[in-house]
């Protein structure tokens, strides 16, 4: 149903990157996150957090989706699935990164966030089908 579950943040110049790997935690192991680095349009250093979970680790983060998104914010989510999920069978939203960090999940459409991408397999890959199982997952 999950072939993966990839998450990406960004630390502003102004954020403690522990403490961002912290909001981060409460979704993926603390080892499981990479940082990289990269540059921005006026020559800033940007870290950008990712980490990735595979098939039944994927499947974990969405029973915890669950258990603990607030009702309104399922709600939501499931009626907007048709908007997030793409050709290529994934499903897309974020996550506050502020709530994260105080162990609440919850939606949001910052752009200071935490951006997740799930790829779920369906045999034929077909918009259809994704969103079938997107719904089943959620």
């Amino acid at each position: 149903m999950i072939h993966r579950v990839s998450f990406s943040t960004f630390v502003a110049a102004t954020e403690d990157e522990e403490r961002v790997k912290e909001a981060l935690c409460i979704f993926v192991p603390l080892d499981g996150i990479s940082v990289v680095f990269a540059t921005g349009h006026y020559g800033n250093s940007i870290k950008i957090l990712d980490a990735t979970l595979k098939k039944r680790d994927g499947l974990g983060f969405f029973r915890i989706l669950r258990e603990q998104l607030p009702r309104v914010d399922l709600v939501r989510l499931r009626r907007e699935l048709p908007e997030r999920v793409d050709e290529k069978s994934e499903l897309h939203f974020r996550l506050d990164k502020q709530a994260a960090f105080k162990g609440k999940v919850s939606l949001t459409d910052s752009r200071d966030a935490i951006v997740v991408t799930a790829l779920i397999e369906s045999y034929p890959a077909k918009y259809e089908e994704a969103l079938r199982i997107a719904g089943e997952l959620l």
